[in-house]
């Protein structure tokens, strides 16, 4: 049976978990013992329940059937958050915790990264044309016109691969694998490619993007904004280059360049 394994939880994000009754064996969340009682972490209780209320009609919900009926959909959520979000936590602490087998967490863990992986589709999207006209009005009110979103790119620490390691550490010593975006005005991520070793230069990443290859058609007239270890292309623009020799000018367009990236 599940027991209150939701209490004590880092940072008081926690969801506290009880037996409803002897036959049903869900984890129920009855309480929040939080600072933002709406949030668990940095995802709010809203977006809780809406990916939640999609998991349950999924298939990979729908398929899952274990030894004691089903958890939840709402608590696999939970307990895959919680995961994810808590890095130096093992399968058996985690196991442990929720009173639920360590092949059951590799099994939510499985499905949810697949369901979520489905909907990447609807929820990461290029602007579409009026959405550009707000996004440019906001650059253009922070004196860069004609822009529409910042690229950049990020890595994610992984553990040592098997296969040709030395790829995979990048300029800050650690292994990653790299993940580029494309943000908005508010940072709302438009645009995703992960894959590239750490030590992959940002150039080159972007080269091989689906993204480079749809830009121009993507942008129109509008840009994006880059750092210098992006090439300068026709939709895509980057600093100077300061080697001291730069004027005035050039010194302001670059300043704004940084302060729209930031």
């Amino acid at each position: 049976v599940y027991k209150n394994k939701w209490s004590d939880l880092e940072n008081e994000n926690d969801y506290i978990a009880s037996e409803s009754s002897e036959n049903d064996l869900e984890m129920q969340l009855n309480a929040q013992r939080m600072k933002n009682k709406n949030c668990l972490g940095r995802i709010s209780r809203a977006v809780i329940n809406d990916i939640a209320v999609k998991f349950e009609g999924s298939d990979q919900y729908k398929r899952h059937t274990g030894q004691y009926g089903k958890i939840s959909a709402l608590n696999q959520v939970l307990i895959f958050l919680w995961f994810i979000g808590h890095q130096t936590a093992s399968f058996r602490d985690s196991s442990d915790r929720f009173d639920v087998t360590m092949s059951s967490l590799h099994r939510i863990i499985k499905r949810m990264v697949i369901f979520l992986s489905n909907l990447l589709p609807q929820v990461i999207t290029w602007p579409s044309d009026n959405e550009k006209i707000i996004i440019e009005q906001h650059f253009r009110e922070n004196s860069f016109p004609n822009i529409i979103g910042a690229i950049d790119r990020s890595h994610i620490k992984t553990d040592k691969p098997e296969n040709d390691p030395d790829s995979y550490i990048n300029r800050k010593g650690y292994y990653s694998i790299q993940m580029q975006v494309v943000c908005n005005h508010t940072r709302k991520i438009r645009d995703i490619f992960v894959g590239y070793p750490g030590s992959v230069h940002d150039s080159r990443v972007y080269r091989n993007s689906p993204l480079s290859n749809h830009l121009e058609e993507k942008c129109g007239r509008y840009f994006l904004l880059g750092d210098s270890g992006y090439p300068l292309k026709k939709n895509v623009l980057t600093p100077f280059k300061d080697r001291g020799q730069l004027g005035r000018r050039q010194i302001n367009y670059n300043t704004k360049v940084t302060k729209n990236r930031y």
